[in-house]
């Protein structure tokens, strides 16, 4: 079905903008922008609403722009790209508040405008990129009566399709040298005649190549081989490190799984450190620069600049005075532990996987901070008598949960103590509206404060702070 003048009226969850048909019923357009009219077509119908994308741009909005990268409009990693980022910023914040609102029901007494990124692109300190013995072809190409090389890429997977992947030449999310590095390699293996990963047949050397690096610089790279490294691969290796001395760490692994995922994987490193280190400074008086140690393996916010930011506004709400307990639910690493334990009396941190811990207790011990405690448990059963024995009923909780948010059973157990204030930190609005709906019978949510993490897409991290009900500070 094709619908003519359709005016895009404003942006939606997951990248999309919202519009309506003559008939009023809801349209999710994909690739447009807020304030475009422009023909449809109707790609699939559902029970409440339908789904287009752009077939002809009549008038195009105000806020589009041009993308700065060429693969936009196929990749989909960066789906605002199009949108002016002030813009994008301006949507992210609405988004927010109105989750709270439409799924939550949420009053907010004070939503402040969100903070946005000082760097809409080469944000980002990790990067994934994956090969393939037979690349993915645009229609552009198909269409076009040139000669297609299908030949072997180096890329990104393309949306929906696991076998797919994109070749990519530049790609504008990380500081150089990242585009170094990986043309180098691919030019290389093709020039030695290194295969490239066949996903379906299950065959050839190349798999994944993860770039890291620091604020300061510093780069970590880990190739995934699905074969055995052996002498050419072992020399592949050695050319990289010849070429990029920013390289201070380089790790190797023989991957013939079924899947790309390192965590089960025995790690080699052929060359350099066994880990990165990061530091952040809290925008508090008197915070100090705190360093995390990132292995191939940690999880780290991929944004360090507004990670920073993230945490210290996180802080700010929990309005510590000094001498404070603190309990941080989904701790990790022990990021934000470590930025509370900077004024809190003890900050006790909670996380299910014990590698984690393992990393929170380094890095406390790293940063000489001696009043954070970090405790391998289920979240369910965070608040059991025997921990509460041993480090006390916390005055401040932080919660800081995966995209699907707070376990029910948790939510009913915060619900049943008596703590004063929670700071709810939340990368998916919309579970973090469910999850506050349940607590606003026992807190009323003072401040909500947006940060945006993730310029060019539709992500957005938020913080809520939460006081209880007729809770007055002393």
């Amino acid at each position: 079905m094709i619908l003519e003048g359709i005016q895009m009226e404003r942006a939606g969850g997951r990248g999309i903008c919202i519009a309506h048909a003559p008939d009023g019923k809801t349209i999710l357009v994909a690739g447009a922008a807020p304030g475009d009219v422009a023909t449809i077509k109707v790609v699939r119908k559902r029970k409440k609403h339908l789904e287009a994308v752009i077939e002809r741009m009549e008038i195009p909005s105000p806020h589009r722009v041009e993308p700065t990268c060429m693969y936009a409009a196929h990749c989909g990693g960066c789906s605002w790209q199009h949108v002016a980022y002030e813009e994008q910023a301006r949507f992210k914040e609405v988004e927010v508040n109105e989750n709270l609102r439409r799924i939550g029901g949420v009053h907010v007494e004070e939503s402040r405008p969100i903070v946005p990124a000082p760097q809409a692109l080469r944000y980002r300190n990790k990067l994934e990129f994956s090969f393939s013995a037979s690349r993915w072809l645009t229609w552009d190409e198909i269409a076009s009566n040139e000669p297609i090389e299908k030949g072997n890429a180096l890329g990104f997977h393309v949306p929906g399709m696991w076998d797919k992947i994109m070749d990519i030449e530049t790609c504008h999310l990380q500081p150089e040298p990242s585009n170094a590095i990986k043309n180098f390699i691919r030019s290389y293996a093709k020039e030695h005649g290194l295969t490239f990963f066949h996903p379906r047949e299950k065959h050839g050397l190349l798999r994944t190549l993860m770039l890291r690096c620091t604020l300061a610089g510093e780069w970590m790279m880990v190739l995934q081989l699905f074969e055995a490294p052996g002498e050419e691969g072992l020399a592949l290796l050695a050319a990289v490190k010849a070429q990029f001395p920013e390289l201070v760490s380089i790790y190797y692994a023989h991957n013939p799984k079924a899947n790309d995922s390192i965590y089960d994987l025995d790690l080699q490193l052929y060359h350099g450190v066994s880990h990165l280190t990061e530091r952040m400074v809290s925008a508090i008086d008197g915070g100090r620069a705190l360093s995390f140690k990132i292995g191939p393996k940690s999880f780290y916010q991929t944004n360090p600049e507004q990670a920073q930011r993230l945490y210290s506004e996180a802080l700010k709400l929990a309005d510590l005075k000094g001498g404070e307990t603190v309990y941080d639910l989904y701790t990790g690493t022990g990021t934000i532990a470590l930025f509370m334990a900077q004024v809190a009396g003890k900050v006790v941190g909670v996380e299910s996987v014990p590698e984690a811990i393992d990393a929170a207790k380094e890095n406390a011990e790293a940063n000489e901070i001696h009043n954070a405690f970090f405790e391998v448990g289920d979240m369910r059963h965070a608040f059991s008598e025997e921990l509460w024995d041993r480090y006390g009923k916390p005055d401040v909780l932080v919660t800081d949960p995966p995209r699907d948010g707070m376990h029910p059973k948790v939510v009913e157990r915060l619900l049943s103590l008596d703590i004063p204030r929670i700071v709810y930190v939340s990368c998916n609005s919309a579970s973090q509206a469910r999850d506050l709906a349940l607590l606003s019978e026992t807190y009323d949510v003072k401040i909500v404060q947006s940060v945006d993490m993730f310029p060019q897409t539709h992500h957005v991290e938020n913080i809520a702070l939460l006081v209880r009900k007729n809770h007055h500070a002393e």
